[in-house]
């Protein structure tokens, strides 16, 4: 799948140039499961990019610049330096800086996103809401457990009927209706309002 069906023209000539001066591929993959997107050293002469091919274009391009940043310090240190330290997130700030502006991203994204760089996280996913707003540009209709109230019961995709019972540190603890065992659940959990 080709680049430009995820970035706009202006974005993809920055990114060839990276492509270039990072000796690296991006390659637009099927959904992996556990990331969104990982930085491969060395496969074949280049080092490679896996980028999913199930997310919008702006949190493909958060995914992307995460992921050349990678790249970017490996060229610079190599394995000397840990995966998502001070470099990288040093990296990382600096090359989405010039991103960071209406033309790339709207206004509901810019706050959060903005605040996310300040101290960038191994993932968005951890950044719970610059998350919620991602998703919503994939679907405006989701519903995450964390709109829900204590008490209120849902329906996960198989079909289970839960309840929520309290906000934990990060998690949100729910019982099943029908057999009453306690689950914990991620704040971006998509489910179905009873």
């Amino acid at each position: 799948m080709s680049l430009s069906s995820f970035i706009s023209k202006q974005t993809e000539s920055t990114v060839l140039g990276w492509e270039t001066e990072f000796n690296v591929k991006v390659i637009v993959t099927s959904p992996s499961q556990s990331r969104l997107g990982v930085f491969i050293p060395k496969r074949f002469g280049k080092h490679v990019i896996r980028i999913n091919n199930n997310m919008n274009k702006y949190a493909f391009l958060i995914t992307l610049i995460h992921e050349m940043a990678h790249a970017s310090i490996w060229k610079k240190y190599g394995r000397k330096v840990t995966p998502h330290g001070i470099e990288w997130k040093n990296e990382f700030q600096k090359m989405m800086l010039p991103f960071l502006n209406p033309n790339f991203f709207p206004e509901k994204i810019l706050k959060p996103l903005s605040l996310h760089m300040i101290n960038p996280k191994s993932s968005t996913i951890r950044d719970v809401e610059l998350s919620k707003i991602l998703n919503n540009f994939d679907n405006e209709d989701i519903i995450f457990i964390s709109d829900l109230k204590d008490g209120d019961e849902f329906r996960i995709r198989s079909g289970k009927k839960f309840r929520r019972i309290e906000k934990l540190r990060k998690n949100y603890k729910c019982v099943e209706v029908n057999t009453s065992k306690l689950y914990r659940f991620s704040p971006l959990a998509e489910v179905k309002p009873l």
